[in-house]
């Protein structure tokens, strides 16, 4: 039996309804001691009208009436916390429709299943009219959604995941406590693991926004120490009780750093954090620094814009010296062996939608004598080792003009140039970038090999890397998988860097760049962030070659990724339906998960909740387009298993078509959402939606080689070649020492 433990924050517990305030101050760890079971269940009268939550956990297995008043002594094993009830199969007359949804899109989805809401089977009607509640919510159609659902109870009584959905459909009308009644219901039906975790989190969440305190509170707690796939999400639920309430608020940082220690992409948690810091920070650095995160991932955020700009105000010297740049004095690598290879050009400064930043200002220093070379004066001046040269745009001319140490122009230039040092060995320190926007990309000092063209334009300057790609390799290993420990896991990533780098190449050889340094896949923070292991990794794979498949890599994986790898001998047979993604979206990992954290408390990256505000939904979509109040969601296009590669988004005002992945991600949770693998409730006010509950598995785009899974996969002595065809079946492996394919 496993025993998680944490670092628990101080809980919450308001005793007294008008106090509000009383806190005990505990430790509690997260583990296998009796955290399930101990469970007293209490009714009234004959029917199920009072049950409710009223224990510390649940028993696994169909129970009764009988048995719920009873108490229970079921210890929090790894076997139940990774064994998974979920059913993926449905009526065969339903199949052709399951498949129609992920061809044509949700209209046809939708009336594909009505024709069959009033079959003669009833098991075929009940799942028809599930998966039209679920179609119906996610069109705003929450009337509609009820009725269907309760149609579906009505004709599967004994489905508790049918009961569930109506307990989740109650909520996201805004009926809570007839949510919790279905919640309590449902442990009527089932007590497995997975059920009762998310009937707790509809209970805690209803007696939230009916505002509850004390069994907000209880509940909140109870998640926290018993459910290891919510801690980050129970943490962030306590820093916001604590947040409304005066006498609690000096203890929401608590819970909030907790929540992000958990879950670094926790939005919400992070702009709550923010926010209680501008009310209680005195320093203007620290609300600076808080804020001018929000606003970098947000610039639609006019509230984080505002008190970015009023911090900004306050602080002595440039602004830039308070943000989290990495800055450099000198080349750290500065002699690093290069490998003939394929020339990559990557561009750098990129912002969130991979585009080059113009930029204003920059310096460059390298650790041997750099050469200046003109398109059409040939060689231009050379420069010693470790002196600077600062470049800057001049707006008057649209030219850039560089400058010795002490100021004097030594050449101007409208058309591009090179930098580039004498000789492979050697590197060069791009460093105090600057642009118009100082947050719109990350302007760290970095270390380069090879050459480095600058291209003036109409704002600004744009510099473009050229290297070697097998250089490349090292330092994007260090930037993606800096908690990978495995060699063979290493270089198994090396390979499919290699393979991605030559298709960018080929693909988008006659563009001025082929990457950026902010890229979907690839993330350049500089060689100066290479260690040995990278550099291992990268000589150690360097004679394999792939290609005839579809690239990718992603952080983390669940079991369900976009190419069908399963990541466990488990498979579990799923298949895409709304409701089937639903029910993936509630199942536990099972225990042989190749991307099991070694850390038990550290399931975020591969399960994953947030809450967001539908005002901040709001805020990024009217700075596209005449939007309004949001009132629908509707998932568009769809990878066979069911990942969102598009959204409409349904205002009061208009309407706005999130296409790809990425604008999902942006709309939704400011661009930090783990993967675009989720479901969601969008809770009701009136006809607005005023919240949106985003439940997720992966991190990442689910194509390609799971990183975490290479982990896994290592540790049960898989070399690199082997993690490679786990990943990529299909794919033509070219061993370049030997000659063989396979």
């Amino acid at each position: 039996m496993r025993k998680y433990s944490v670092f628990a924050p101080v809980f919450l517990w308001f005793f007294s309804s008008a106090a509000y305030g009383q806190l005990s101050a505990s430790r509690p760890e997260f583990k296998a001691s009796p955290a399930v079971g101990h469970a007293t269940f209490s009714q009234s009268g004959g029917d199920n009208s009072s049950a409710e939550f009223a224990g510390e956990g649940f028993v696994s297995g169909k129970v009764t009436k009988q048995s719920l008043v009873e108490r229970v002594d079921l210890q929090l094993s790894d076997k139940i916390l990774h064994s998974s009830v979920q059913n993926y199969s449905f009526p065969a007359e339903l199949q052709p429709v399951a498949r129609k949804c992920l061809a044509e899109g949700p209209d046809a989805c939708y009336f594909s299943f009505k024709a069959y809401e009033k079959a003669e089977d009833a098991a075929v009607a009940a799942r028809a009219n599930l998966e039209l509640s679920v179609l119906s919510l996610q069109r705003g159609l929450v009337k509609q959604a009820l009725t269907y659902v309760n149609q579906a109870v009505k004709l599967a009584p004994e489905d508790p995941f049918a009961e569930l959905t109506r307990g989740w459909t109650l909520f996201a009308a805004g009926k809570y406590k007839k949510a919790r009644q279905s919640f309590s219901n449902m442990l009527y039906l089932t007590a497995d693991f997975e059920y009762a975790s998310s009937a707790k989190l509809g209970t805690a969440l209803a007696y939230y926004f009916e505002g509850d305190v004390k069994n907000t509170a209880q509940t909140l707690q109870h998640i926290y120490t018993s459910d290891p796939y919510m801690i980050s999400f129970a943490s962030y639920m306590m820093g916001r009780l604590a947040a409304d309430h005066k006498k609690a608020r000096h203890q929401a940082p608590v819970f909030l750093q907790q929540a992000l220690s958990h879950d670094a992409n926790n939005y919400p948690a992070m702009q709550l954090l923010a926010r209680l810091t501008a009310k209680t920070e005195k320093n203007p650095q620290a609300v600076f620094q808080a804020f001018s995160t929000l606003y970098s991932l947000d610039p639609a955020d006019t509230y984080a814009r505002k008190q970015t700009a009023k911090q900004m105000a306050k602080l002595p010297g440039n602004p830039a010296d308070y943000l989290f740049y990495l800055r450099l004095d000198r080349p750290i690598v500065q002699d690093l062996p290069s490998t003939p290879s394929d020339i990559v050009k990557m561009a750098l400064y990129a912002d969130r939608w991979q585009r080059p930043v113009a930029l204003t200002r920059v310096s460059v220093m390298p650790s041997g004598v750099m050469t200046a070379r003109s398109e059409r004066l040939g060689e231009v001046f050379q420069s010693p080792s470790y002196v600077t040269r600062v470049l800057e745009f001049n707006p008057q001319t649209k030219g850039v003009d560089v400058k010795d140490k002490y100021g004097h122009v030594e050449f101007s230039s409208r058309r591009p140039f090179t930098l580039q040092p004498d000789k492979d060995v050697k590197t060069l320190l791009v460093k105090d970038a600057a642009a118009e926007d100082l947050f719109a990309a990350d302007l760290s000092d970095k270390e380069l090999k090879g050459a480095l063209t600058v291209i003036p334009g109409e704002e600004g300057m744009t510099l473009v890397n050229e290297v070697y790609a097998e250089d490349l390799i090292p330092s994007l290993l260090a930037t993606q998988a800096r908690g990978v420990q495995q060699p063979q896991a290493l270089a198994a990533l090396a390979v499919v860097f290699r393979a991605a780098l030559k298709e960018a190449s080929v693909q988008n050889a006659d563009k001025p760049y082929h990457i950026t340094d902010n890229d979907v896949y690839f993330k350049f923070k500089g060689v100066n962030l290479t260690v040995l292991p990278m550099l291992e990794a990268a000589k150690a794979s360097l004679g394999l070659e792939l290609s005839g498949t579809e690239l990718g890599y992603y952080a983390s994986c669940g079991t369900v990724t976009y190419d069908a790898t399963a990541n466990t001998d488990q498979r579990p047979g799923y298949v895409y339906s709304p409701v089937n993604l639903s029910k993936y979206i509630l199942s536990s990992p099972p225990a042989d998960l190749y991307s099991r954290p070694q850390d038990a408390t550290r399931w975020s990256e591969v399960k994953w909740i947030y809450l967001y505000d539908a005002k901040d939904i709001q805020e990024r979509l009217n700075a596209r387009v005449k939007f309004g109040k949001l009132r629908a969601l509707v998932p568009l296009k769809l990878s066979p298993t069911g990942r969102v590669l598009s959204m409409r988004f349904e205002g009061s005002k208009g309407s706005f078509e999130a296409q790809t992945p990425q604008e999902v991600n942006y709309m939704l949770g400011a661009g930090t959402m783990r993967s675009t693998f989720f479901d969601f409730v969008p809770v009701y006010k009136g006809k607005n939606v005023a919240r949106v509950l985003v439940r997720g598995y992966d991190t990442g785009t689910g194509v390609g080689l799971c990183v975490s899974g290479a982990q896994g996969l290592a540790r049960t002595g898989a070399n690199y070649q082997g993690i490679i065809k786990y990943y990529f079946p299909n794919a033509r492996i070219l061993d370049t020492h030997t000659g063989e394919v396979h």
